[in-house]
């Protein structure tokens, strides 16, 4: 507090007063203090600077930083030793204030204080190794590195990185911690750690001459702190997706990664290095060569001793190998290799539990599983089920900015969450059952108008935007799967959501369709094109039907008296047949088999042709009947989440099989029995789409109105089927209006 004290001791320590002497070489001044006293000064700010509470004061007085950095620089000494103790004492201040981070904008804003500490550090440092000079520059450099907003400046300052990579190169590890050589290597890989994490370093630092050698130099001979700061580094390298490619064809860093996850299994460097890995696995491009690096198997190891439970996990090195194997399974070349090494089989357990390790184990298996097929596929995307929502709601977080249950944003790339609808979008019926909403397809109408229409919009960290082709790409993928679910033939029936919803998807497919980005192919424009046309049929049956005004396609009651003839015709435009909901199922058209893609055990050959007293026909062959149907279990509204199919009993299963329209590509889930082994006086709604009964709160899709066609085929295929089983006749029931299972909607 006293008035003017701090200004002249910055004076004394400056070397003031001057005088000016003259000579042939123009005017010199010379500091009239001696080196002692300019040493004394320094070391009485320095002891001021200690005290918690004097930091931001002494730090608010320009003359007293500026004096700082002058005898950091040696300016105006004529004894090497004085300077040299003046230069630790003035050092040592800088770096007690930089403890403070309201000092930060002083510091920085000092004209050529920062570059005054860098000049320390490497000028300290030489063929010896580091001294306490060295470590305090240091230190002051990781703590003004620290903040946010000082990164990126403190990265540009001239001679900053020079100085440090000097120091973590003529440095080497000691076994003693508390050295001049092993502190300040480790406050050096510090700072550097913290200019890494910069957004806006990530890319220049990468390039860096000489840096990236001298951080793997650290990993190879250092086993303490600094090497895990040096793995925190590549870290940072492999967060930035334009790095990521780069940092794998170096060639030199992929095996320094996978090395330290296989070899440390109890330091913080593996857990540095596995997320590294995992982020590099985010470019598709760099998934074979992870594979043939062996970065797989060490990752598999700690997921399976790190055990089924998510819960009893120490650290985050497991969560990242479920991240490693979700990205890795989104390559199509890797997913040969994954599904070998028993990836599917290892996150088995994690699909059935209420945590956030389920939601990227359900992905990763629906990655790799989405060309298989068969029961097994089946059964383990039935265990996925629970989990759609989950993968819903990181779409919808992405596209938001936010975080969800458990993770926070930007875990998780665009592409990641959009891939996995895709995947699902390919998959069984029951999973684009559960997709096919109006959210889903408002996000994917989001990624690709982000992408293209307008000229498109800025990505954000997670990707997405106009220069995210590969998340349009997935987008668009995903809007014909379910376009075309909803719409089998283009001009038959409708999306069930309005109009503004369809004019703005056509207007993206469009857009999609003339984008010329590098990343999108020929092949997606045409998937683009197919979504936009069935869009297209769908938005004019709407407005026919809005200009009837009744909202119906015809008068029923008309229907239902119409002639025999219609009977004959309808018989030959639709096929009955039993399906299987397997995943890789698909319904034939075109006069293709409806059989092929079956499993082995359930392909049936159907009787040649149908009986021509019921159905009299051109084609006899059209209507073809299978005696192998699913059995769709009834659950009760009350216990809808908890039954299983295991758990029912005989009278509750209800037993279908699948009419196909040939007109409309429409499939309606039909029972077996007609009466659906319902008792008397059940008035519940049966739906076609869904093959089941409608529960509280559901009500039959709209698009599956059963007529008088579907019912003269439905009546030809029970009585195909009473003949080739040789079983008594079963009475079906007229249509009618009271909820009976084959009945007008």
């Amino acid at each position: 507090n006293a008035p003017g004290l701090l200004q002249s001791l910055a004076h004394v320590a400056r070397g003031e007063p001057f005088s000016y002497t003259s000579s042939s070489l123009g005017r010199k001044m010379v500091s009239l203090a001696s080196g002692k006293a300019r040493l004394h000064a320094c070391i009485a700010v320095m002891n001021l600077s200690c005290s918690k509470s004097n930091k931001i004061e002494i730090a608010n007085i320009p003359d007293v930083l500026e004096a700082m950095r002058d005898v950091m620089l040696g300016t105006h000494f004529t004894s090497g030793q004085v300077a040299q103790e003046a230069r630790l004492k003035a050092t040592t201040c800088i770096k007690n204030l930089s403890n403070a981070d309201a000092n930060d904008a002083a510091l920085l804003g000092t004209p050529g204080l920062v570059e005054a500490v860098g000049h320390v550090a490497r000028e300290t440092c030489g063929g010896e190794g580091a001294t306490t000079c060295t470590t305090n520059a240091c230190l002051a450099l990781m703590n003004l590195s620290i903040s946010k907003g000082n990164k990126h400046r403190v990265f540009r300052t001239p001679g900053i990185m020079d100085a440090l990579i000097a120091v973590i190169t003529r440095t080497s590890p000691l076994q003693h911690s508390n050295s001049p050589n092993a502190e300040a290597r480790v406050k050096a890989c510090s700072a550097l750690s913290n200019l890494a994490i910069g957004y806006d370093n990530k890319i220049p630092m990468f390039s860096y001459p000489g840096f990236v050698e001298s951080i793997l130099h650290v990993i190879d001979t250092d086993g303490g702190e600094a090497r895990t700061k040096a793995c925190s580094i590549l870290w940072s390298f492999a967060a930035e997706m334009k790095n990521q490619v780069p940092v794998v064809q170096r060639g030199d860093i992929l095996p320094t990664l996978v090395r330290v996850a296989e070899e440390d299994a109890t330091t913080e460097a593996r857990f540095k290095c596995v997320a590294a890995l995992t982020l590099l696995a985010e470019s598709l491009e760099n998934a074979i060569p992870l594979l043939e690096s062996g970065a797989l198997a060490p990752l598999m190891v700690i997921l399976h001793d790190a055990g089924p439970d998510p819960t009893q996990w120490k650290g985050q090195t497991a969560s990242w190998c479920v991240g490693f194997l979700m990205n890795m399974a989104q390559s199509d070349e890797a997913v040969p290799a994954l599904r070998e090494s028993g990836v599917v089989e290892l996150l088995a357990p994690l699909l059935t539990l209420d945590h956030y390790q389920s939601l990227k184990a359900a992905m990763a298996v629906t990655f790799v599983c989405r060309y298989d097929e068969g029961d097994e596929t089946y059964d383990l995307l039935r265990k996925t089920e629970n989990v759609i929502p989950k993968i819903i709601s990181l779409l919808h977080n992405t596209l938001s900015g936010r975080g969800g249950n458990g993770y926070k944003y930007g875990v998780f790339t665009l592409r990641s969450s959009v891939g996995c609808i895709a995947s699902l979008a390919s998959g069984p019926d029951f999973m684009k059952e559960r997709i096919a909403t109006s959210p889903v397809f408002e996000s994917l109408l989001r990624v690709v108008a982000d992408f293209c229409v307008d000229g498109g919009t800025p990505g954000a960290i997670v990707g997405g935007g106009r220069d995210d082709g590969h998340s349009a790409t997935l987008a668009v993928r995903a809007l014909q799967s379910l376009t075309q679910h909803l719409i089998p033939i283009p001009g038959c029936s409708a999306l069930p959501f309005d109009r503004i919803m369809e004019e703005r998807l056509i207007i993206a497919l469009q857009s999609f369709e003339v984008c010329t980005h590098e990343e999108v192919t020929d092949i997606t424009r045409k998937l683009a094109s197919d979504a936009k046309l069935r869009i297209q049929g769908g938005a004019n049956i709407s407005r026919e039907l809005s200009s009837r005004g009744d909202g119906s396609v015809g008068n029923d009651t008309n229907d239902m008296n119409k002639s025999d003839d219609m009977m004959d015709d309808a018989v030959g435009s639709i096929a009955a047949s039993f399906a299987n909901n397997c995943c890789g199922l698909s319904i034939a058209s075109d006069g293709e088999s409806l059989f092929p893609s079956l499993p082995s055990h359930l392909q049936q050959h159907p009787p040649v042709s149908t009986p021509a007293a019921v159905a009299p026909s051109p084609t006899p062959n059209a209507v073809e009947l299978s005696y192998f149907g699913d059995e769709i279990v009834e659950v009760d509204d009350s216990s809808a989440s908890s039954h299983s199919t295991s758990s029912q009993s005989d009278s509750t299963i209800v037993r279908t099989f699948l009419l196909a329209d040939q007109r409309t590509g429409r499939k309606f889930a039909v029972p077996s029995d007609p009466t659906g082994g319902r008792a008397f006086n059940d008035n519940r709604v049966w739906c076609y789409r869904r093959g089941r009964f409608c529960r509280v709160g559901e009500s039959p899709d709209p698009n599956f109105r059963w007529s008088v066609e579907l019912q003269a085929a439905y009546m030809a295929a029970l009585e195909g089927q009473r003949r080739s089983l040789g079983s008594p006749s079963t009475t079906a029931p007229t249509t009618s209006g009271n909820g009976s299972v084959v009945g007008k909607q």
